[in-house]
């Protein structure tokens, strides 16, 4: 079967819902905070879930400090069409509301630690994050939710409000090309997806 691709949370309120979803369960366990406060950091700068969880304390602290995450994101760092000069660390603003809520989040936390530990140790993984995600989705009737649908749902999210600005998103993901950045948020799946629609008018 053809794995299906994950999609973005297009509605404002479903992203809200989320958050306060995953935010009631922060009050009642430590992992429930790791995942509201990653959650949080996913929508707000975009970043593959998959670079998220290699972060430690001590980046936090450094984002905090000067406004925002400078990552080395691994998909550009391992590719082979990328030449050396390009794979420069993508930097992407933390929005005070989020600092405020990671500052509380790190108050006690060792700089050497992972930020997003696993209840086993090291870093959470990627599909438990996708487990986590899918299942305060399901409470909402949300399908199609895994841990890159954060990084959709920034790049959606940015599309929407810049006027539908591809070339804006392109540079904040950091992808090479238009193309690649129309792909990744389907829309030429969407415009032929009304073209189909018109031909309704051939049918009584």
């Amino acid at each position: 079967m053809r794995k299906q691709p994950s999609k973005p949370i297009k509605r404002t309120q479903d992203v809200l819902d989320m958050q306060d979803y995953l935010k009631a369960a922060s009050n009642r366990t430590v992992e429930g905070r790791r995942n509201y406060i990653l959650f949080l950091i996913g929508i707000t700068t975009g970043y593959r879930a998959g670079d998220l969880v290699g972060l430690k304390v001590r980046d936090a602290r450094e984002a905090i400090r000067h406004g925002y995450f400078l990552i080395q994101e691994g998909k550009k760092y391992n590719s082979k069409n990328i030449r050396q000069k390009n794979r420069k660390p993508r930097q992407a603003e933390i929005i005070p509301k989020v600092a405020r809520e990671l500052k509380c989040y790190i108050k006690d936390k060792r700089d050497y630690e992972f930020l997003f530990p696993s209840r086993k140790g090291g870093a959470i993984g990627v599909q438990a994050i996708s487990n986590i995600l899918k299942d305060a989705a399901a409470y909402f009737g949300i399908k199609g939710i895994t841990a890159h649908s954060m990084r959709k749902t920034y790049a959606y999210k940015i599309y929407m409000d810049s006027g539908k600005d591809v070339v804006a998103v392109k540079e904040l993901l950091g992808h090479s090309s238009i193309e690649e950045t129309k792909l990744y948020l389907g829309l030429d799946q969407e415009k032929y997806h009304e073209y189909t629609k018109a031909l309704n008018d051939f049918v009584r």
